[in-house]
């Protein structure tokens, strides 16, 4: 295996960061399960603990592809049905953390791998329910990608909801935008407002 980072090796890379900054956030000590399942009043229905949820729930479908038999067919269901044990990373922080962990290990385990480009040149089936059932081809290289957005756009969701309280400017924040920015960025100072309710 060469020393010099491969194209694969970024995005192995980034998808661990991004489960890292995750669980920065949920290894804050003054982060509590009230805060974690605490129903959000600007995006109605959703919590910081549902969106940190998602992001787990979506990488272990990839990752479970990858544990299936080596001589099998790859298939990832983002679909599928979890079981009922789910609910309690949406509202324990330690569960939404070791679900979180169990992720970054599988992450690692792919980046350890022998050929990595190889691996992620893979072809996969993605079954889709949408909700006639598709199967649609894909590879396991282009998954992680589409895991890793999906993670930035539900991190954005819970950068508004935590907004000034908890977070990291860079949390939710697309790689392409913070090297756009430059490391000398700071956020604008935004004066508070209210939303008048029409007459």
């Amino acid at each position: 295996m060469s020393d010099t980072p491969q194209p694969a090796d970024y995005l192995v890379n980034l998808a661990i960061a991004l489960i890292d900054s995750g669980l920065d956030i949920l290894n804050q000590d003054n982060l509590s399960d009230d805060q974690l399942k605490y129903n959000s009043a600007l995006i109605p229905g959703a919590s910081l603990g549902r969106h940190f949820r998602h992001v787990s729930e979506t990488y272990e479908a990839f990752n479970q592809s990858l544990r299936s038999d080596p001589y099998d067919a790859l298939h990832i269901n983002y679909d599928a049905i979890m079981p009922p044990s789910r609910k309690s990373i949406a509202r324990s922080v330690e569960a939404c953390r070791e679900a979180m962990t169990k992720v970054r290990e599988g992450l690692v385990a792919l980046h350890d791998c022998e050929d990595l480009e190889a691996e992620l040149e893979r072809e996969v089936e993605v079954v889709a329910l949408s909700p006639q059932r598709q199967e649609l081809k894909s590879t396991l290289g282009r998954e992680l990608w589409f895991c890793s957005l999906h993670a930035i756009h539900h991190y954005t969701m819970i950068r508004v909801i935590a907004c000034h309280e908890l977070l990291p400017v860079e949390f939710g924040t697309a790689p392409s935008t913070i090297l756009y920015r430059g490391k000398d960025w700071k956020p604008p100072v935004v004066a508070p407002f209210t939303l008048k309710a029409k007459m």
